[in-house]
This record gives structure tokens, C-alpha cells and sequence, in this order.
């Protein structure tokens, strides 16, 4: 590997973020699927170690993945999201 590519361990410890959680995040998207090797090993950037990072910090403040945070005046209403007229 390059110097700015790093394997899953590394990103595990540089985040305190477990290996299955890390996979979990890009399942669901939230962090985006790393580069492979020829191996098929995960490689990833410093970028997605800081992502990894942030991610980390938003859920010890309390922060769930896939939660909208949007006050309720901003989201979408059921009906709008549904694609039917509120009447």
C-alpha cells in the first residue's frame, strides 16, 4: 500500500471505531465503500478516516445514523413524501 492508503485495522484503531461498524457505515452509506487491492483488501484515505472520525464524535454527542435531524418544520411531510396531495 501507498502511504496514504491505509488497511481497515489501521482505520479501527485510528477511530476507536470497531471493524464491523466500519463495514455496518458502508452498507448503509455513510461512509462511502473504500478502494480494494488486487486482493480484494479494503484501502482507505485519510479522508475517510476523518469522516470515520466526525461519525464517531456525532454519535457520543448523540446523533444516530440515518436520523433526521431536521427541525420538524423542515422535513418533508408524510404526504408530500409519499407523493400524495395533503387535503
Amino acid at each position: 500500500m501507498a502511504g496514504n492508503e491505509i488497511g481497515i485495522g489501521e482505520v479501527s484503531r485510528r477511530t476507536d471505531c470497531n471493524i464491523e461498524t466500519i463495514r455496518y457505515y458502508e452498507r448503509i452509506g455513510l461512509v462511502p465503500k473504500p478502494e480494494r487491492t488486487a486482493s480484494r483488501y479494503r484501502i482507505y484515505a485519510r479522508e475517510d478516516v476523518q469522516r470515520l472520525v466526525f461519525v464517531r464524535r456525532a454519535r457520543e454527542l448523540g446523533f444516530t445514523p440515518g436520523r433526521d435531524t431536521r427541525p420538524p418544520a423542515a422535513r418533508p411531510s408524510a404526504s408530500a413524501a409519499s407523493g400524495r396531495d395533503a387535503r
